[in-house]
């Protein structure tokens, strides 16, 4: 697949010609393909980068010290950050959080209009299969903001390919090789076992994203109800219970399992008396006047 053509393709779609772009580049292969496109494709002063060091290996500085030189020596606006505390549990989630917030902060001081990041296909694969491992609903299987991520309809393989053939320099983290982090466990085990059922596995999820992304608008938007004002109990169990579903994750708007759904479906069901409570993502479902209404827990 023709990189630049499609990168182009995304900025054309997207709008970004002269719209300012902060990039999240860790220097791995799939960032650094993302710099390169991005130094020769948009306005160098339109460029910005963020870099986040985990402080999770005794060498991350250096990962560090190479995407900030890459960026002095295009001339390309740095923002780095290092994690002061390791988390002890919940590791992965952590640091996406992390990482998303101090983005949001460098993208508002260099006055970004989009955050860019380096996901691709075979990233889409891993993060569908992990989620249906937890449970997560049509929405969950259509997980990537495509607004942000130009490769996401490109394997990873192909990335590699253009790095190689452009001679580019890139860092490796030995973390990527730890299966004892899940996704790492998707990855070096499971999908390879997949590509002997389907080689073009990642053609396939693509296609299939699509097809969840569908199906969850089209559910989003036959969930008409005032959020903010609650429903009648007696009129959330006469919904299909794919809509009470979609009515709790938009209720929620955080990721929760079916499980954690199942779980509030059967609460409601067991007629709750007033002001009963249930907790659900990071919200406290209720039941006031024989209404459902929720409670932030933060």
């Amino acid at each position: 697949m023709n990189i630049k053509k499609v990168f182009q393709q995304f900025i054309d779609q997207e709008g970004l010609v002269n719209q300012k772009c902060l990039l999240m580049v860790s220097g791995g292969i799939d960032s650094r393909v993302l710099f390169e496109m991005a130094i020769k494709n948009l306005p160098v002063n339109n460029i910005a980068v963020f870099h986040l060091d985990h402080n999770t290996r005794d060498n991350s500085d250096t990962d560090f010290n190479f995407v900030q030189l890459l960026c002095k020596q295009a001339k390309v606006t740095f923002f780095g950050k290092k994690l002061d505390i390791l988390p002890q549990k919940n590791k992965e989630a952590t640091w996406r959080e992390s990482r998303r917030n101090l983005a949001q902060k460098a993208k508002k001081h260099f006055g970004a209009d989009r955050i860019l990041t380096a996901h691709h296909a075979t990233d889409l694969v891993e993060t569908m299969i992990f989620r249906l491992t937890k449970g997560c609903g049509p929405d969950g299987l259509s997980p990537f903001d495509t607004s942000t991520k130009p490769f996401w309809r490109i394997p990873k393989s192909d990335l590699i390919l253009y790095a190689k053939e452009h001679n580019l320099e890139f860092r490796s983290d030995a973390s990527n090789e730890d299966i004892n982090f899940h996704r790492n466990l998707i990855r070096k085990n499971v999908l390879p076992e997949l590509r002997k059922i389907t080689p073009n596995l990642e053609q396939v999820f693509v296609r299939e994203a699509n097809t969840f992304g569908l199906v969850s608008d089209y559910l989003f938007d036959s969930v008409d109800m005032d959020m903010s004002k609650g429903i009648m109990v007696s009129d959330f169990l006469n919904l299909p219970v794919i809509l009470q579903y979609e009515y709790l994750r938009k209720l929620v708007d955080y990721p929760v399992s079916t499980s954690e759904l199942d779980d509030a479906l059967r609460w409601l069901n067991n007629n709750p008396k007033g002001n009963s409570r249930k907790g659900l993502g990071k919200i406290i479902l209720k039941v006031v006047a024989n209404q459902l209404v929720k409670e932030s827990l933060f």
